[in-house]
């Protein structure tokens, strides 16, 4: 921009007051610095992309303590589904550290997984109960499913929000979705619900999917609507059903504001497999499609912006000492992984 061919054609009257002579004469340098910083954060962030992408980094202390027992859990999770037919895939984040980094993004501290209806439904009746064969892992267990005024819809488990929140940190992210959750050290896998969308309906849901979710979601919280009266209403409102179709999104139980992402049916089945941290998980057919969706063409690099991920201060919280967090890893790790490795499929 040419600021001494804009400052020429101001007019006398005020081209020669101080206050804008001052500006004229500062602005181009102003400029001049912030290109010079924002050179300097993009030269920054390419020298991380490239570390991240191309060198083989290795997490260590509370970090892989958490992504180790998030691993655990979601074993389990796997083999609950293998064992009874269920699909499930990887999805998000941990579908990139997947892609990208055979396991974890190194920063990263959670789990997100994605279900068709048909299947959540399914998980969601014999989730709980192979969790029950294990007296010790229903104690330490948070199962979730929150209705109407928040109440869990699974009776006789502890909620994955049963723990000291001092700080709100789960306060601040109650969802009605399907989630299990170790309680301590804490970590919390979600379960997204996708449901079928009518081709028709592909506009208009893009219009209103995200203010007519948001209202379900907060009329459920309130108690002003019944959770299971009102599900299916609005779910046909929006063209979200049950049978397949050529495309799918995620449903409204689902409360993330922005998710109004469509998928290709055809490009997510059949699943196929991706290592994650040495172990064998679902993943979609094209995943390339699904990141795509997701994230932009530019999913295999680091983003510019990387999100507060806090979950290891809170765990800190949750202990009077470093010591016994430390053996509280290592016992939940181990029984996690005794269960997982001895799991009965029959």
């Amino acid at each position: 921009m040419d600021f001494e061919k804009i400052y020429a054609k101001l007019p006398d009257s005020i081209k020669y007051n101080n206050y804008i002579l001052d500006f004229f004469l500062k602005i181009p340098k102003k400029l001049q610095n912030l290109n010079k910083k924002s050179n300097q954060l993009n030269s920054q962030n390419q020298l991380l992309d490239l570390l991240f992408t191309s060198c083989d980094i290795k997490i260590k202390g509370n970090l892989r303590n958490v992504q180790l027992l998030y691993i655990e859990l979601l074993r389990f999770v796997d083999n609950v589904c293998k064992k009874h037919d269920i699909d499930y895939w990887l999805e998000g984040g941990t579908l990139i550290g997947a892609v990208r980094h055979g396991g974890f993004i190194p920063w990263d501290d959670d789990i997100d997984l994605s279900i068709m209806r048909k299947d959540y439904e399914k998980l969601i009746k014999v989730l709980p109960e192979e969790i029950s064969k294990y007296e010790y892992f229903k104690e330490n267990c948070g199962l979730s499913l929150l209705i109407e005024n928040q109440k869990n819809y699974f009776e006789g488990f502890r909620s994955v929000y049963d723990v000291d929140d001092e700080n709100g940190f789960l306060d601040d992210n109650k969802f009605s979705f399907l989630q299990i959750a170790w309680l301590k050290p804490y970590v919390k896998i979600d379960l997204f619900p996708k449901d079928y969308l009518l081709e028709e309906k592909l506009e208009s849901f893009k219009k209103d999917y995200v203010s007519t979710k948001y209202k379900f979601n907060q009329d459920v919280k309130n108690g002003k609507k019944v959770f299971w009266n009102e599900f299916n209403v609005v779910k046909k409102e929006l063209g979200l059903v049950n049978t397949k179709t050529k495309y799918f999104a995620d449903s409204i139980d689902v409360l993330q504001l922005t998710s109004d992402l469509i998928y290709e049916t055809d490009k997510i089945f059949p699943l196929k497999t991706i290592k994650f941290e040495g172990y064998e998980f679902k993943c979609p057919k094209d995943i390339e499609h699904t990141l795509e969706v997701q994230f932009g063409k530019n999913f295999m690099h680091i983003p510019n912006v990387i999100e507060n991920h806090s979950l290891v201060p809170f765990i800190e919280h949750q202990f009077s000492s470093f010591e016994e967090m430390d053996k509280s890893f290592s016992k939940s790790i181990s029984y996690l992984k005794e269960i997982n490795d001895n799991f009965d499929f029959e």
